[in-house]
């Protein structure tokens, strides 16, 4: 039973309709319910999350590039280019597929809101275009995943008009499909 609306739902999932549209902040009330008014230090924290489909789809920059493996053959890896990041970062999945040997490295990274995630293993890769004879040499921190599916659903792209003389970065950018490197800012431009 809910201590806000007596409807029937837990009190952490009530969403306070007139509260919300006033301050979209939509994270954190620090607003006592009416329970908590004579105990001071009773704070009550409303945490939402989307999940169904969304309505539109944001289209992030997505390159296949190819990584040295560990025998020096070429693998196609699909990467994201985040020209907000300070750092490079790579799966676990696939630095096992290339069989790269890690560096033992502790370091936190953090991100959005203070969340801090601990580094354990980093890893030295070569990489180049398969479009341009561009290549270049990354260190890059070993995460168990960087992303969920991008993009999150399939896109639909019959109406778009893209040239056909064009080689994209990602021929199957609009397809949902892991995500295997990071390359932040510092080489963002360069890949881009």
């Amino acid at each position: 039973m809910c201590r806000y609306c007596h409807k029937r739902h837990h009190t952490l999932l009530h969403i306070d309709r007139q509260n919300q549209s006033t301050n979209n902040k939509g994270l954190t009330n620090n607003n006592p319910p009416a329970y908590a008014k004579g105990n001071p230090t009773a704070e009550v924290k409303k945490y939402y999350s989307f999940k169904g489909k969304p309505r539109y789809q944001i289209l992030l920059a997505t390159a296949i590039v190819e990584v040295q493996n560990k025998s020096g053959h070429y693998v196609p890896c699909r990467t994201l280019l985040d020209s907000a990041s300070q750092s490079h970062f790579i799966t676990e999945k696939c630095v096992q597929r290339l069989r790269l040997s890690r560096t033992q490295t502790h370091e936190s990274i953090q991100g959005i809101s203070n969340a801090n995630t601990a580094i354990h293993h980093s890893v030295a890769i070569h990489l180049r275009s398969g479009h341009t004879d561009w290549h270049g040499t990354l260190d890059c921190a070993i995460l168990s995943h960087i992303t969920g599916m991008t993009p999150s659903t399939k896109l639909d792209t019959s109406s778009w008009k893209i040239p056909k003389d064009i080689r994209l970065a990602d021929e199957q950018f609009d397809q949902s499909g892991s995500i295997d490197l990071l390359i932040g800012a510092d080489l963002f431009y360069e890949v881009l």
